[in-house]
């Protein structure tokens, strides 16, 4: 544009120039003497200069049009591109919210499959400690039983001991004959049985189990022991009731009329512990398949094959009454001749 500029002004220059020439060449320089001769003079420059200026002009506004027009298409073909690049702006901008939501799709995903993860990896926690829970609980009922075929029982050995105790007109269980396992333990209760019966109501009876309990407790003490810990392995397991049942009633089933019986003597000695054994017993009922019998005319219990006579007052030691005099809880559960006596106590409605 400024070279076009240039042109037109020195070629305009030089028309100028040219005209001067030509007319200082056949007028020469001077003066018109009247004002006839000016008007030539001016008639005869613009008749010269003003067409080729006007061309010039002309040129010059033609090339300013071309301009222009170059400009506005050059800005015409700028906005089509400023809306091609807002229009691919907006494409992206969509495809970016696309992938967004993709990801946030594979974000949940994610997030559900570590949720599954995590409650698979719960629930597998869960069974192996019940798998270890089982084993442990399994192994300790095997070595029970193992124990419980470990003890032996002669009634004759320790009869001069319990003689010199009590009376001598005590009739006793006094076959010598060497027992173990089940027998041992049916042999021993026998034996508590003979030596309680000499008090037909059985208020010697704790008295006869301390002395038995003294002496034969290097026999039968580890059954009694390794019974304690596996309650207490059962109790610790979970906080669920139910489940403590499930195990207990696997426990209980194991065990004879007269293992039953030498544990309710068990749990009430003062040389086993300060009652923790016996809050055991009553909270998992293990008494309440005992064979047990009420007699209300002299309010006395016997426990059954063989014969042990109680007095009531050893039997409520395992019944929990609560404050308004009514029975919470019990050691015997549902056991028939408990819920008849303490309906007939008023612990019962």
């Amino acid at each position: 544009m400024e070279k076009l500029i240039k042109r037109i002004c020195i070629t305009a220059a030089i028309a100028a120039l040219i005209a001067l020439g030509t007319f200082i060449s056949h007028f020469g320089l001077g003066f018109a003497s009247n004002i006839g001769n000016w008007g030539a003079v001016g008639d005869f420059f613009g008749g010269v200069l003003n067409p080729t200026f006007a061309l010039l002009s002309l040129i010059l506004i033609a090339y300013t049009l071309m301009q222009n027009k170059k400009a506005l298409d050059q800005g015409a073909l700028a906005i089509k591109q400023s809306e091609l690049a807002i229009q691919q702006g907006t494409k992206a901008i969509e495809q970016n919210e696309k992938a967004l939501q993709v990801s946030n799709e594979e974000l949940a995903l994610t997030r559900n499959e570590l949720a599954n993860s995590a409650t698979a990896l719960e629930e597998q926690a869960k069974l192996l400690a019940v798998q270890s829970f089982e084993t442990t609980f399994f192994n300790m009922l095997e070595l029970h039983n193992n124990i419980l075929k470990s003890i032996e029982h002669n009634p004759n050995k320790s009869w001069k001991l319990f003689y010199s105790k009590f009376d001598r007109g005590i009739i006793a269980h006094t076959e010598n004959i060497d027992s173990s396992g089940s027998r041992a333990i049916y042999s021993l209760t026998k034996q508590l049985g003979s030596l309680i019966s000499n008090d037909s109501t059985g208020s010697n009876a704790l008295q006869v189990f301390d002395i038995i309990f003294a002496y034969e407790n290097q026999s039968f003490g580890s059954f009694f022991r390794n019974l304690y810990q596996v309650l207490k392995l059962i109790q610790s397991n979970t906080n669920d009731y139910e489940t403590h049942k499930k195990y207990s009633n696997i426990l209980r089933a194991q065990f004879s009329n007269q293992e039953l019986s030498l544990l309710f003597f068990n749990c009430l000695s003062s040389e086993v512990d300060g009652g923790q054994f016996k809050e055991l017993v009553i909270y998992f009922k293990l008494l309440e398949h005992l064979n047990i019998k009420y007699t209300s005319t002299f309010n006395i219990f016997k426990i059954t094959s063989p014969d042990i006579m109680l007095t009531a007052e050893l039997v409520e030691k395992y019944l929990v009454i609560d404050e308004s005099g009514k029975l919470s809880t019990s050691a015997f559960g549902e056991n028939p001749q408990l819920i008849q006596y303490c309906k007939g106590k008023g612990y019962l409605n």
